[in-house]
């Protein structure tokens, strides 16, 4: 009995480690207007990653840049516009 345990366990870690997963497919840098601290960019990165398909977002309060990559298939340039809206900032261009 263990021994069946540990081979089906094993075989479902062996599976999941070698399952296919859905990467990024777009990137894209926004200008972002009204970033002055850490705390911008934390606030800016907390809106977009409560989005599904983010793969990464970073925001510099410094060039006033979010750089994104996520899967098209799940978001949209319009969502993360939205979401960094939402959160009081302006996106200067998309």
């Amino acid at each position: 009995m263990k021994q069946a345990l540990f081979i089906a366990l094993a075989t479902l870690t062996l599976g999941a480690c070698n399952s296919p997963q859905k990467s990024a497919d777009k990137e894209a840098s926004l200008k972002v207007e009204g970033m002055h601290c850490d705390d911008c960019e934390a606030s800016i990165a907390k809106g977009v990653n409560e989005l599904a398909g983010i793969d990464s977002i970073s925001a510099n309060h410094m060039d006033s840049t979010a750089y994104v990559r996520f899967d098209s298939n799940k978001t949209s340039m319009k969502d993360i516009s939205k979401a960094i809206e939402g959160r009081g900032f302006v996106v200067a261009s998309k």
